[in-house]
């Protein structure tokens, strides 16, 4: 298990786990390969920042939702479902069913519109409709996958341990430094190489960094929250549904993986003649004998 006890228990403690060489080095380099093909010339430059920076590279919309899964090529949809985010997710819910609430590719360089100093906050304000309790069978854990190295000059992710306030009300959700220097005064910055990854809670304070040198940053978020509470869930997979890119992989998903994003299951009362002719209809090359049964 790359995902071992220590960061368990680290997460349980202060609410965040820091998993360094994560992705194996085939693992890395095949989303890579994904992640070049998105946004070409980005690993280049993180990798040499002494050359020009990428085309556009402050153009474009102010999103990460524009990239997206379902992505083009196989291994950042991978990543998104990995087994061991789901192990260590379902293991922070006490095993409650999941469902994957987000996957967007993020990537910044110094200049870039999204290089700021963040102020410390909290997720929950747009994860969920109502507030995260301390109740592990509510809790969402959020990862970020870092594809390119991250030293302390280049936009680490800062994270305070939420030793420092876990039995308050968590409200408000945001604290610049002059409301509340112990969050800043106790950050831990999250500097990794390449392939590692970062676990963090929605009652976690953290924030991004800004650039103190040329370079950049190109990570991952992907999240995952109880499956029954409707009421939480960044994103509705739906939108994704007007593109060939979402009929491909939903084609080819397994099972688990179509019900991780909401896909109801075999068995379930939705199927009827008439549901399994539409579905079919839409997707020509899904095996629809599961569902038939």
């Amino acid at each position: 298990m790359r995902i071992g006890d220590e960061h368990v228990q680290h997460y349980r403690e202060h609410g965040y786990a820091i998993v360094e060489n994560f992705l194996t080095a085939d693992e890395l380099a095949a989303a890579r390969a994904d992640v070049d093909a998105f946004i070409p010339g980005w690993l280049d430059y993180a990798a040499n920042p002494i050359g020009p920076k990428p085309a556009g590279w402050n153009e474009g919309p102010r999103s990460r939702r524009a990239m997206r899964f379902p992505f083009r090529g196989a291994h950042l949809n991978a990543i998104t479902l990995h087994p061991e985010l789901r192990r260590f997710a379902s293991l922070m819910t006490g095993d409650e069913a999941l469902f994957c609430e987000q996957s967007d590719l993020t990537y910044k360089c110094k200049g870039h519109y999204a290089d700021v100093e963040q102020t410390m906050h909290l997720d929950y304000v747009n994860h969920t409709l109502a507030y995260p309790p301390d109740r592990p069978e509510y809790w969402q854990t959020a990862f970020l996958i870092y594809y390119t190295d991250v030293s302390v000059y280049e936009a680490p992710t800062a994270v305070c341990s939420w030793q420092h306030y876990r039995d308050e009300i968590l409200w408000p959700a945001a604290y610049e430094r002059t409301q509340r220097a112990q969050l800043y005064d106790n950050e831990v910055k999250v500097t990794v190489p390449a392939g590692s990854l970062l676990a963090y809670s929605m009652r976690t304070f953290h924030r991004g960094t800004a650039f103190m040198r040329d370079g950049a940053r190109v990570g991952h978020f992907v999240s995952y929250a109880p499956q029954r509470p409707k009421w939480m869930g960044i994103v509705g997979w739906p939108e994704q549904g007007i593109y060939r890119s979402f009929s491909s992989w939903i084609e080819q998903a397994t099972l688990e993986e179509r019900e991780l994003i909401g896909f109801p299951a075999p068995g379930d009362d939705y199927w009827t003649q008439e549901t399994l002719a539409g579905v079919s209809a839409r997707f020509p090359n899904m095996d629809m004998q599961p569902y038939s049964n």
